[in-house]
């Protein structure tokens, strides 16, 4: 395990909150200018109080999801897409910080993509049940990736001979409830 420095620490937590903060600030900006200009047509149809004092902010989210929708749209268009590749590297070039997030949430998506097509397990090895994933399997050997509570994300990973172990199916839901409780529940699906 890395020891842990209070510098190290507080430098990733500004390189987090620097961007984030930028994000929802900008955000925030965007909403208060969709306000402004939806205000005028909201008065003229007189549903500009219709769910209180949050009428505009409702109006002016539900316009921005609508623009966010119509630019997707757009990226499937090439010339768009080389376009967004360009800013996106220009903006990286002076918040170098966002490139380290964006290279996290695609880490973490994959992870998340591939834990999707694993199945759950709690695999009796020896004389101990270990709660994992079967990734790979053939006649003979086994992948496993073993789970680390209180999550469902892979620690440790297992390529062995099926006939050394056996295991139960478990659901995926019932993984992510006993991890969370640190192993409580899994003595029940033993006996």
């Amino acid at each position: 395990m890395a020891s842990f420095s209070l510098k190290r620490t507080i430098g990733r937590g500004i390189a987090l909150a620097l961007p984030l903060s930028i994000v929802v600030y900008v955000l925030y900006r965007f909403i208060k200018i969709f306000e402004k200009v939806i205000a005028p047509f909201a008065k003229k149809f007189g549903v500009d109080n219709v769910l209180g004092e949050i009428t505009l902010t409702f109006f002016a989210v539900l316009a921005i999801l609508a623009i966010v929708f119509i630019l997707g749209l757009f990226m499937q268009i090439s010339l768009v897409r080389d376009l967004r590749k360009y800013v996106e590297e220009w903006v990286l070039k002076f918040i170098p910080s966002l490139n380290h997030l964006k290279l996290m949430a695609a880490e973490k998506m994959d992870l998340d993509n591939a834990t999707t097509n694993w199945k759950p397990v709690l695999l009796l090895k020896g004389d101990q049940y270990l709660p994992g994933f079967i990734i790979e399997e053939n006649n003979e050997w086994i992948t496993l990736a073993l789970a680390k509570a209180p999550s469902t994300e892979p620690k440790d990973m297992l390529i062995v001979k099926k006939s050394t172990i056996s295991y139960k199916e478990i659901t995926m839901k019932q993984m992510r409830d006993f991890n969370k409780q640190f192993g409580k529940g899994y003595l029940a699906i033993i006996s």
